[in-house]
């Protein structure tokens, strides 16, 4: 059975537009179109320090634009399934419209390389 959209407020829309509002967690969810990644694994691609990307991975969570899995010590994160159109067409764009942008590219290369890493060695 096929999973209903709900239709999107004003107020999901300013909270997943605010998601995108800050170039870290661009650079987070440009990472993550790569697929399912742990914290660990964010911090070394993006060279930022965990706190950092902790903070900014929290807040997209409670936007609704990522969604984590927890095992043991480690937190994997991954985008979140769309619950309306409007995040979908955002989804959409994470992971067509941020091409282009060297640095997010080169990002995205890394973040797919650890991706195939994590599947024969997770964390």
């Amino acid at each position: 059975m096929k999973a209903t959209r709900s239709a999107a407020t004003l107020d999901d829309l300013d909270s997943v537009f605010k998601g995108f509002a800050d170039p870290t967690r661009i650079r987070l969810l440009s990472a993550l179109a790569a697929g399912e990644l742990c914290v660990c694994d964010l911090v070394d691609i993006l060279g930022l320090p965990q706190p950092a990307v902790s903070r900014h991975l929290g807040y997209l969570r409670r936007t609704g634009l990522v969604e984590v899995t927890r095992d043991a010590r480690f937190a994997h994160y991954r985008l979140a399934e769309p619950d309306n159109a409007v995040h979908q067409n955002l989804i959409n764009c994470v992971r067509t419209c941020f091409r282009g942008i060297s640095s997010l590219d080169k990002e995205r290369r890394q973040a797919e390389a650890r991706v195939k890493t994590r599947a024969m060695e997770p964390c």
